[in-house]
């Protein structure tokens, strides 16, 4: 006999997570059954790791790339999983927002080719999606490979993507990556350039103190040279 959704909502409602089954959840999970019903039943597939995953595998066979149950792979932390997800985001023509963010757990994993097509397209979901997978992978990329990856983002129109890329930039104290956020600074948005003074104070080298002097002499705006001079302050180096 089928389980109601009033029947899954009270299992869920009088059971922790881990002490529901991954074959119950296997079970009562139907395309009939609500958005909200999906995704939880989902979620909690996720959190049940490898025995979740074998249950996610089934149901993706059976139902297809449904967008909870790619959210659950992402979830798992699986290798397999992430090898699903891989090869599924490869068979897209443009990349899929979902699986993107299903990725996400794997940032440092994901092939810089793989992170450029996400980055180059002009979405502004898909972009901030990938953004926040190179916040994991960044650390293991040359100056010059880095830069390649957001250059162009840096003409992006809509704040929140310039600003994104300042907060990966600002984890670098190369010369390069340096001389680009003051490139930054120069002109912008007021809180696009803020941002680029801070993170320019941040980075506290000899390179980035230097900049900011330049900044504070050439900026327009008198707020944003004041800015500028406020982070000069807050450098200690010798």
């Amino acid at each position: 006999m089928a389980i109601s959704q009033d029947q899954i909502w009270d299992t869920f409602n009088h059971n922790k997570p881990i002490f529901i089954d991954a074959t119950w959840l296997q079970t009562v999970y139907s395309l009939d059954l609500s958005i909200e019903l999906r995704h939880i039943i989902a979620e909690r597939l996720g959190i049940l790791a490898d025995i979740g995953w074998e249950a996610i595998k089934a149901l993706l066979k059976e139902y297809g790339t449904q967008p909870e149950l790619i959210h659950a792979a992402g979830l798992c932390h699986q290798k397999e999983a992430f090898n699903f997800l891989l090869m599924l985001f490869r068979e897209q023509s443009s990349p899929d927002i979902t699986i993107v963010r299903a990725l996400e757990c794997w940032g440092a994993m994901i092939p810089t080719a793989d992170l450029k097509k996400i980055l180059k397209c002009h979405s502004l979901e898909l972009r901030l999606a990938g953004l926040n997978l190179l916040r994991f992978k960044s650390h293991l990329l040359k100056a010059s490979e880095l830069l390649e990856l957001v250059e162009h983002l840096l003409d992006d129109f809509r704040d929140e993507v310039v600003i994104q890329v300042i907060k990966i930039l600002q984890r670098r104290d190369e010369q390069r990556i340096i001389n680009c956020i003051g490139k930054i600074a120069s002109h912008g948005t007021d809180q696009v350039v803020e941002t680029a003074l801070i993170a320019l104070g941040s980075i506290g080298t000899q390179h980035s103190a230097l900049e900011l002097y330049s900044l504070s002499r050439e900026l327009v705006t008198t707020s944003h040279r004041e800015i500028a001079e406020k982070q000069i302050s807050h450098q200690y180096i010798d």
